[in-house]
């Protein structure tokens, strides 16, 4: 008989959600700082309608990203159990997704999908969003094991 660990995808999906959330509101802040270096500025209420246009727009493209990375690290660290370390599930997070990124942007016929990947610190900004999704999946692990 299979047993099936469902908490491991609320985890999953916990995890892809806070990605998503973190990703869409850093591609919000790149895509204002540029128009902001063009007009000189940028109202509140803009901003905050830009923050929510990304998170429902921009969201369900770069939710099936995060998906298939913290799928894939959550794969390797349950394979890897070594990897279950918050700086190496970090260093997971961050690294497969940046294999995404530049298989995406060879696929991609536009010169990148994701906006805020157009620099390095916006690539930089982007894993540390990833990373933060990895370690909240490892840290609901572990807590799971603690109270377990």
């Amino acid at each position: 008989m299979i047993s099936v660990r469902w908490y491991l995808l609320w985890y999953l999906l916990l995890a892809v959600l806070l990605t998503t959330v973190l990703a869409c509101i850093t591609q919000s802040g790149f895509n204002l700082a540029a128009i902001a270096a063009l007009t000189g500025g940028v109202a509140a209420g803009d901003i905050a309608a830009t923050i929510w246009f990304d998170l429902t727009h921009f969201g369900f493209t770069y939710a099936p990203i995060a998906l298939v990375n913290l799928l894939v690290a959550a794969v390797l660290l349950h394979f890897l159990p070594l990897l279950r370390r918050y700086w190496l599930a970090a260093g997971l997070g961050a690294v497969l997704l940046y294999l995404m990124l530049l298989i995406i942007n060879i696929i991609a016929p536009m010169p990148t999908l994701i906006a805020a990947t157009r620099s390095n610190t916006g690539i930089i900004s982007m894993l540390l969003c990833s990373s933060a999704g990895m370690l909240s999946y490892v840290w609901l692990l572990k807590r799971r094991k603690l109270y377990a």
